[in-house]
């Protein structure tokens, strides 16, 4: 089979597949330049049109083709020789369906966009954010957050002559319990620097058989930890239940974290799909919540406090679609805790500036914590998925 040579000018233009047919030279076809002497379709034959082939091929002529092959045996023809022939009809087949794609699809692009504008045009347009601005972009987003936390030795002193360290308690998180871990973030820049400002909201629940905010569990687990040190005074047991020294351990209303961070943009994968790396640093902010077990509400500390500083970094992929990005990002959080057991009370999110000015106030009186200090380090996995709008803002003018 003879496939005539397709050029760009000519995509457009019907193709005509294997020998030229009495059509092609201005003749009608005919029954016999179509079929072979048994009856069959000849391979290169091509009709001048459908009516041509309804008129050529009818159902007598496939009744006859049927009982050609059954009598193939008799005809001297094998059963691989048809299943070549046959081999061969599908390629052409396939052929003649690749080129038809082409052709077509050619139409399509000229027709959609005129003037000679290709898909690749189109595409690169569409990823125009991703290759590189010539302004500035801000993207405002939410996400979610899944942390799993590493263990980590908790270290606390009291004014009862208490000076005890505590290995290797274990952290949960409570993801989906009100208020939902996550947070919000600003990323601002252009082309393949960016920079990030993060506030991220975990929980961070000791194991005391509850969940965050004393909540009952259906499965409560304890733990026991290791310890060195003293405990009201007393060489502490080398091994201790955890609720034998806290009745809440726990940073609910959040662990939270706000972090600076310079981002930078990779190769695109796809126009609209693109990796990025960052890495950061910034202050935690966590709501501290540390209660002993038999003493009054009066000692208990529930509020919110700077407790240390903070790094992050993370990898994630970021789709874009128009002004809207998903991401899907891998996060590693590390945060030194330092916080102090005052006695002071806050439940509600908004007290968080009220708690922090009154922090200040005590550093600013060179005042000491009044019950004593707690430390800890809180190191977690996240695995996070959000959304966000990007706000553009043209270049300035030259």
């Amino acid at each position: 089979m003879r496939v005539q040579t397709l050029h760009s000018d000519h995509l457009c233009e019907p193709i005509t597949l294997g020998r030229k047919s009495k059509a092609d030279r201005g003749q009608a076809p005919s029954r016999d330049g179509l079929l072979n002497h048994h009856g069959v379709p000849r391979l290169g034959a091509a009709p001048a049109s459908r009516a041509a082939l309804r008129t050529i091929v009818g159902p007598r002529d496939i009744l006859h083709m049927v009982s050609t092959f059954r009598s193939a045996p008799h005809l001297g023809l094998s059963v691989s020789a048809l299943m070549v022939a046959g081999a061969d009809k599908l390629a052409a087949v396939a052929a003649a369906g690749i080129l038809s794609v082409m052709a077509i699809s050619a139409c399509i692009n000229q027709t959609i966009a005129p003037g000679g504008a290709s898909d690749a045009g189109n595409e690169a347009s569409s990823s125009q954010p991703h290759a590189g601005l010539n302004g500035t972009e801000t993207l405002v987003a939410g996400y979610l957050a899944q942390p799993l936390y590493n263990r980590s030795d908790v270290h606390l002193r009291r004014r009862d002559n208490s000076d005890l360290t505590l290995k290797a308690l274990g952290w949960d998180g409570d993801a989906l319990r009100f208020p939902i871990d996550g947070g919000v973030r600003a990323v601002t820049g252009s082309g393949s620097f960016g920079f990030m400002v993060d506030f991220l909201h975990n929980k961070a629940v000791s194991r005391l058989g509850k969940g965050a905010h004393g909540r009952k569990l259906a499965n409560p687990v304890i733990e026991d930890a290791d310890t060195v040190g003293k405990l009201k005074g007393e060489p502490a047991p080398a091994r201790v239940k955890l609720t034998d020294v806290f009745e809440r351990l726990e940073f609910t209303h959040g662990h939270n974290v706000l972090l600076f961070t310079p981002i930078v943009r990779l190769a695109n994968i796809t126009p609209r799909i693109r990796p990025y790396v960052g890495l950061g640093a910034g202050f935690a902010l966590p709501h501290v919540e540390v209660w002993f077990p038999g003493e009054a509400k009066e000692l208990r500390t529930s509020e919110y406090q700077y407790a240390g500083p903070a790094v992050q970094v993370l990898a994630g992929l970021e789709v874009r679609t128009g002004n809207v990005s998903y991401f899907f990002e891998y996060k590693f959080t590390y945060a030194w805790i330092s916080a102090a057991l005052t006695g002071d009370r806050s439940w509600r999110n908004f007290d968080m500036p009220g708690d922090l000015l009154r922090q200040v106030g005590r550093w600013w009186g060179g005042e000491d914590p009044k019950l004593g200090r707690i430390t800890t380090t809180l190191a977690a996995h996240q695995a996070v998925v959000g959304a966000g709008y990007w706000l553009s803002r043209p270049p300035a003018a030259p």
